[in-house]
């Protein structure tokens, strides 16, 4: 067993390990660890050195109108701006040329809650089909004309946050005039299209207060989502009320966890790109590796090893992490 610099509580440890024998049950050990290529991120145990193969466009620069007190937009400033179809289409062939083989293209929302990527389907599709990329979007709330528009487009994944509480879409997001079930409907509205739908859900995002998670989870089990994202809520990101609060405990973010693994058992369960730094972002790791995820973005040192270390065949991968339903299908 690998050493770690924290005493792994085995009471926890032992619940955990239900959502592990639930993920080997379903897509045996291996298990995916990604570095897309919007940084560079290296520990001891996790390097990949090749180029990047997989970037994030913003097609709204670094401005968001929604302007939520979750991210204030910040998490759109390490994303390439490309704010109009030529300017996406002028980017893409400059990464196709430096070997880039996949984009997410996303942006600010508007006050409704919609990331405006209409003007670019056309666009993303000729990118599909002429320089022979993949193409994910990261998107907010969605209705059939827009879902007709990605379904036109070719999309290979869409992504999209999902709320649970009617409180948070209207303190945290701003957005009084929606509600969960505006959320509910996306996520039909795409999967009756027959689009590859891959959630996030953001653990904490009331404020550091678990409220509304297991709802949002519950309502997503429904969809039998060909991948989920869970992240921890990052308060240094947002305005000036989050900064001042702690994020939810290790054992309040894998609780979560453990539930998404058993309402999800057939679907890749992975653990995104944001969550807090430092000590408490090992164990979170650590204990998801036990609670049953399929993988992990930008690993904590210790994990790939740690994952070894109990038998599971780890695999490294410079994609973006939503990519996962891909690699289980033989498809990546």
């Amino acid at each position: 067993m690998v050493e770690l610099d924290f005493d792994i509580d085995e009471k926890l440890a032992e619940k955990l390990r239900e959502g592990l024998d639930i993920r080997i049950k379903n897509f045996g050990k291996k298990v995916y660890f990604h570095s897309p290529g919007f940084k560079h991120y290296e520990v001891e145990d996790f390097s990949i050195k090749t180029p990047p193969r997989f970037v994030d466009i913003s097609i709204t620069g670094r401005n968001c109108e929604l302007m939520c007190d979750h991210c204030a937009s910040k998490i759109l400033w390490h994303m390439i701006p490309a704010t109009t179809p030529d300017d996406l289409w002028k980017v893409c062939n400059q990464l196709k040329e430096q070997g880039v083989e996949g984009i997410l293209v996303s942006g600010g929302s508007n006050k409704d809650g919609v990331v405006e990527l209409q003007p670019f389907f056309e666009t993303m599709k000729a990118v599909k089909r002429d320089l022979g990329m993949l193409v994910t979007c990261h998107v907010g709330l969605v209705d059939e004309d827009f879902v007709q528009g990605l379904k036109d487009a070719e999309v290979d994944a869409v992504l999209l946050d999902i709320m649970g509480d009617n409180d948070t879409i209207s303190e945290v997001y701003k957005m009084p005039h929606k509600s969960v079930e505006d959320y509910d409907n996306s996520l039909r509205l795409l999967k009756e299209a027959g689009l590859k739908i891959v959630p996030h859900v953001i653990i904490g995002l009331h404020y550091g207060k678990i409220k509304g998670e297991y709802y949002a989870l519950d309502m997503i089990a429904k969809y039998n989502p060909d991948a989920l994202v869970l992240v921890v809520v990052m308060p240094y990101y947002g305005k000036a009320k989050f900064q001042l609060l702690p994020p939810p405990s290790v054992e309040e973010s894998v609780d979560v966890v453990l539930h998404a693994r058993k309402a999800m058992p057939t679907s890749p369960i992975m653990i995104g790109c944001a969550r807090p730094a430092g000590a408490e972002r090992v164990k979170l790791d650590i204990y998801s590796v036990l609670a049953g995820v399929n993988g992990i973005a930008f690993p904590a040192e210790g994990v790939v090893t740690y994952s070894k270390s109990i038998g599971l065949d780890p695999v490294l991968s410079p994609s973006c992490c939503s990519t996962v339903f891909m690699f289980e299908a033989g498809v990546m």
